[in-house]
């Protein structure tokens, strides 16, 4: 008699992943308005701080989408807990954003077949870079693990070698706006592949996958993805993406 092979039991069933997903990407979109009110009405300190907070989220949605497929205690049930405590842990998630919106961009009907379509995410996709690294250059070697003192910094007043100062006199205005077009191009981009129906057919193809993949079958496409990770990005030897 043939044993039937072993199938992976999931940290988390497509409910809570669905409802976490829903969650985070009302939350960017409702985050990201607040701050270009702000920008508008000349206030760019605490214009920083919630683009910082929309990035957050990002990273919180990228760490959600790992539950897909996360076994109880594996690395991606980790980075999900450690977003959920650690607002380091979230930017830090923030450089693997491209992977996540290349997944995403899968589910959508015109992908493969619409060379418009194909041709507007390669544009996109080359923005949200260059919007990324302007961000960097400014942040040192921490990168966008920084962004969390940044954000400290635009909404409390902060003791410096002068005494203490209002947000408004410690944050850089060509900061925030390049901090706010990094975090608008992000939210937008997930927004514009979320919607449509293209989140359930991503969720519905999480779903065939389940069903069908084997224990083995799943830790096989694991240890390919981490060795793309690691041509990517380089190994990494602490949770630094």
């Amino acid at each position: 008699m043939n044993a039937t092979p072993d199938k992976r039991k999931y940290r988390n069933n497509l409910a809570f992943v669905e409802q976490g997903f829903r969650a985070c990407w009302q939350n960017t979109q409702d985050l990201i308005t607040a701050a270009k009110q702000l920008l508008v009405s000349n206030l760019h300190a605490p214009a920083l701080s919630l683009s910082v907070l929309a990035l957050e989220e990002l990273g919180k949605l990228c760490a959600i989408d790992g539950l897909l497929f996360a076994r109880h205690e594996d690395h991606k049930a980790k980075l999900f807990k450690d977003a959920t405590k650690s607002h380091d842990a979230k930017l830090g998630i923030i450089v693997l954003l491209p992977l996540f919106l290349g997944n995403l961009m899968q589910a959508d009907p015109r992908h493969g077949k619409d060379r418009k379509y194909a041709a507007a995410s390669v544009i996109n996709m080359r923005q949200l870079q260059a919007d990324g690294n302007a961000v960097l250059e400014r942040l040192g070697e921490d990168g966008f693990r920084a962004l969390d003192r940044y954000k400290q910094h635009g909404f409390y007043a902060s003791a410096t070698d002068r005494g203490l100062k209002a947000p408004r006199d410690n944050v850089d205005p060509s900061l925030a706006r390049l901090v706010y077009q990094l975090a608008w191009r992000a939210t937008t981009s997930v927004d514009f592949l979320l919607k449509g129906g293209n989140l359930e057919r991503y969720l519905q193809n999480a779903q065939t996958i389940r069903d069908k993949l084997t224990e083995a079958a799943h830790r096989a496409l694991e240890a390919a993805g981490e060795h793309e990770a690691q041509r990517l990005f380089g190994k990494q030897d602490d949770e630094r993406a």
